[in-house]
């Protein structure tokens, strides 16, 4: 950027001064021509932790923020997707610019569009089919103290995990948010900041919802984050909770809004008719009972105790059985009671133990683990395991609710 008008930036403008639209304006588009960066980036393609947002209203802008943060579209190009760069550029696109502060981290929402086949990337369902409707949008995440993040190109990257993802208003987000929703994101850093541009399913047919972006640390939604009004459909964060979980509001243009084809989508995505209620959380019949075999005695021990603490609360990164446990704390606690150690961590505990081939080998006190998100559950016998699960807690759920992406066994030399 030319140093004069860098500098007269500089000492002209306080952070709290109110941007001229046309004036911001030019100093993207100044930005964008004179800039050059080197292109640093990492892209993760996991369902478990994706992507989110799609809003059409402009937030108040301040030429601060504008000269501070990279343009959406030159994070875009700097992750090649040109098509989508463009995009970015043109007046379909909103700048948002809002700031939220929470924990250790300041996020900032920078910009959002939504329509078909903007990238030239674009995503495919399972049979191949192009996935033509999609948001996209652009956040940046710095720490709040000014030490930069890691490139991501480091080890200390891999270290750092952040969920963004988008929530309706009247759907718990606990099962509605990135993980059934086809997202995807692409992270880069450029001095110390981390932009990462996510994408989804178009939500501007939910545009006569309550809309929200969510930001936090972990792999996927934080319960204890956030809460959830069951009876007014409101999400807010959770005031007390000591971390980051930074909550932007999403005002879409209500136009947008599109009942049938929104309701038609929230069934195609069977969450609570196929899972909730007929696979996610059971109860066994009066005669189930974890069966004992001569080579399988202490997964069985392992199966049975873990059924005692039915009903208790989940709790995010925590691994207490009774007062509340992640998925993986549930493992690791649960496994902890027979002398056997596991890291708290689900992909660090499908790193140990022996695999085992296929479901019919499966035995009581094996670990499942599934991919969206990272989850693991302990088996019990007959098609049924056990596990924590958000809003839920600890419960009984068939085993293939979710795809499961491998089985482990911890206690016995051979299956």
């Amino acid at each position: 950027m030319d140093k004069k008008f860098d500098d007269a930036l500089r000492h002209a403008l306080a952070p709290i001064d109110e941007a001229d639209r046309e004036l911001n304006q030019k100093i993207l588009n100044q930005a964008e021509e004179q800039s050059t960066m080197e292109k640093r980036m990492k892209r993760r393609l996991s369902a478990a932790a994706i992507i989110a947002v799609s809003v059409l209203s402009v937030s108040s802008v301040t030429v601060y923020a504008a000269w501070k943060y990279l343009p959406s579209s030159h994070v875009a190009e700097n992750m090649r997707d040109i098509k989508l760069a463009e995009a970015f550029s043109s007046e379909q696109a909103v700048s948002v610019h809002e700031t939220q502060s929470y924990g250790e981290y300041r996020v900032t929402l920078l910009s959002i569009i939504s329509g078909e086949l903007l990238s030239e990337h674009p995503r495919c369902s399972e049979n191949g089919a192009v996935i033509a409707d999609r948001t996209y949008a652009v956040i940046a995440i710095e720490r709040a103290d000014g030490e930069p993040l890691p490139d991501t190109s480091e080890e200390e990257y891999d270290k750092l995990d952040f969920f963004a993802s988008p929530l309706i208003g009247e759907y718990n987000p606990a099962f509605y948010n990135i993980a059934s929703m086809s997202g995807n994101y692409t992270d880069m850093t450029e001095d110390g900041i981390l932009y990462r541009l996510f994408e989804c399913d178009s939500i501007e047919m939910f545009a006569d919802h309550d809309l929200y972006l969510c930001v936090s640390e972990g792999m996927f939604y934080n319960t204890d984050a956030y809460c959830y009004d069951e009876l007014t459909g409101k999400i807010s964060r959770n005031e007390e909770y000591e971390g980051l979980n930074a909550l932007f509001k999403l005002p879409l243009d209500i136009s947008k809004a599109n009942p049938e084809k929104a309701a038609e989508y929230m069934a195609s995505l069977g969450l609570e008719s196929d899972i909730l209620t007929e696979k996610l959380n059971i109860v066994p019949e009066d005669s189930f009972e974890v069966k004992v075999t001569e080579d399988n005695k202490r997964g069985a021990e392992i199966a049975e105790y873990a059924l005692q603490f039915v009903g208790n609360p989940y709790g995010w990164g925590e691994d207490s059985l009774t007062e509340g446990t992640d998925s993986s704390g549930f493992a690791k606690s649960v496994y902890e009671y027979f002398g056997i150690s596991l890291p708290h961590n689900s992909n660090e505990q499908r790193e140990l133990g022996t695999k085992v081939d296929d479901l019919e080998n499966a035995k009581p006190g094996d670990l499942i683990f599934y991919d969206t998100p990272s989850h693991v559950a302990i088996y019990i016998g007959e098609g049924l395991v056990i596990h924590a699960m958000p809003e839920i807690g600890i419960c009984i759920s068939e085993m293939d609710f979710d795809e499961v992406s491998e089985i482990r066994n911890y206690v016995t030399e051979t299956k």
